[in-house]
């Protein structure tokens, strides 16, 4: 049938419909709009529904392709190890392969509170920090050395290793050498990078190390602690280790004190300016109980222990651990500082610690790390600006090294004088970082994992540098280090 003839204008969306008024036409207006509207908002949900189905698909994807390759050997050992030695994960949680090593991540919404690994005490390895500490018997072989070597951190790295029979899977996941990024473990080409500060400390751990792994040898303890495994044990012991109050009994029924426990990741203190694990560890305890963070009503020694499993939690900033130990059953308990979604990682913080601290300690530096800050050694008298008059009022006065925390102020110099040295330290650190020396960095360093964390930490000095030339006003100084 033939469409009846048209008579007249034809109708436009912006027309009044034929025969109809102004108001109706009104009318026709705000329904159409309302039915845009509509359509818009409909449009909307659907695309957010959208959105969210697919995050959820690429979380479920990342889980997958993460757990196609989790199960290498060393994990398997480690897992069917810690089943059993009665430590319980989360049926949620998976040790997953990371970047340079593993990571634990959730499978499943793990809520604030929930538990993540329970430890029996029996399953920690722990010595006691002070020097005096009697030998357990299953150790009496390491008696010689042991009283030589009065250090808590080279103890706990040796009695790892001497027991490896019955922590062998353990060991396995520990970091291997030609992973560990920590500077002590670095050749002299690659040292020639970082400040003369962050040098020594480095030379002075590896000289003592290579003392105590000397006199095992002249024991004749070589064969018992193998030295690689020695250093590896050594690095878990000063990058993971936790501290706190309790008792190493001869029988391992109990590793750790009934009573109140302070805890805290050893090294946590570095911020404190403590360098040395042992004496971190033992500050770090004492601030943790003194802040009210604990109540320890306990007279039980100090120990120093590695925890597997909760140990294979990586760091990052923010939120420590909450870890407790429970004295009648004798267990430690991890739980979720907060919520966690599917395909996240498990994390929490080895303490507030800086660049150089994280570096010197842990071999890897975070980036935007919040508890970063700039320690920069004075320069000598004569150079960048500085002159001797200057150098020898901040001598007078103690001072050789400058910490840009809000504290330079207080400083007990002229303000002429701290200005002055404030510019020159500034001048001084930023020909050591210049960006346009990166690349030369990454050629000549050792390997690429050295290359990859210190480009990473000069990045996070540049950030730093930059900051304080503007606050002190020396903004020259930011052209220089991006040059």
């Amino acid at each position: 049938m033939l469409a009846p003839p048209v008579t007249g204008a034809p109708w436009a969306p912006n027309m009044p419909l034929p025969g109809s008024s102004k108001e109706n036409s009104r009318e026709f207006r705000r329904s159409r709009r309302h039915r845009t509207a509509l359509c818009l908002l409909g449009g909307a949900v659907a695309s957010h529904r959208l959105c969210s189905q697919r995050a959820a698909v690429r979380t479920r994807r990342r889980i997958r392709e993460l757990a196609a390759v989790r199960t290498d050997e060393a994990t398997s050992r480690f897992v069917t190890w810690m089943d059993s030695s009665s430590i319980k994960r989360s049926a949620k949680l998976e040790i997953l392969p990371d970047k340079e090593g593993r990571c634990v991540v959730c499978t499943q919404r793990f809520d604030r509170g929930e538990l993540l690994v329970q430890l029996p005490a029996a399953a920690a390895i722990s010595v006691e920090m002070s020097p005096e500490a009697p030998l357990t018997p299953e150790l009496k072989a390491l008696e010689p050395w042991w009283r030589k070597h009065p250090r808590s951190s080279i103890r706990l790295a040796a009695k790892l290793v001497f027991q490896r029979e019955q922590f062998g899977p353990y060991i396995d996941m520990l970091y291997p050498l030609e992973q560990i990024y920590a500077p002590w473990r670095w050749k002299e080409q690659d040292l020639q990078f970082l400040p003369q500060s962050l040098v020594l400390k480095a030379q002075a751990r590896k000289e003592a190390l290579e003392a105590a792994y000397q006199d095992l040898e002249q024991e004749g303890l070589s064969d018992a602690i193998p030295e690689d495994l020695f250093l590896r044990a050594h690095h878990a012991v000063a990058s993971r280790a936790f501290a706190g109050e309790g008792e190493v009994p001869s029988s391992r029924a109990a590793a750790l004190a009934v009573g109140g426990l302070s805890i805290f990741a050893a090294g946590s203190a570095a911020a404190l300016g403590v360098t040395s694990v042992d004496f971190a560890a033992m500050a770090g305890a004492a601030l943790m109980a003194a802040s009210g963070a604990v109540v320890v009503t306990s007279q039980s020694p100090q120990v120093l222990s590695l925890l597997p499993m909760i140990d294979q939690v990586n760091h990052r900033s923010g939120a420590p651990p909450d870890l407790q130990f429970d004295p009648t059953n004798g267990l430690w308990q991890l739980r979720a500082t907060r919520a966690y979604e599917p395909g996240e990682e498990i994390v929490f913080s080895y303490g507030d610690k800086d660049s150089d601290a994280l570096l010197l300690q842990h071999g890897f530096v975070e980036e935007d790390n919040g508890a970063d800050q700039l320690r920069l050694m004075v320069p000598e008298a004569g150079s960048f600006g500085l002159s001797a008059e200057v150098k020898s009022e901040l001598a007078e006065a103690g001072i050789e090294e400058l910490c840009f925390d809000g504290s330079l102020e207080k400083l007990p110099v002229s303000k002429r004088s701290l200005t002055e040295v404030v510019e020159a330290t500034l001048r001084c650190a930023a020909g050591d970082c210049r960006r346009s020396e990166d690349a030369k960095v990454a050629q000549e360093v050792s390997s690429p994992g050295i290359g990859r964390v210190l480009l990473c930490w000069r990045g996070e000095r540049r950030k730093l540098l930059k900051a304080a030339a503007t606050q002190w006003q020396v903004e020259d100084l930011i052209a220089e280090i991006e040059d």
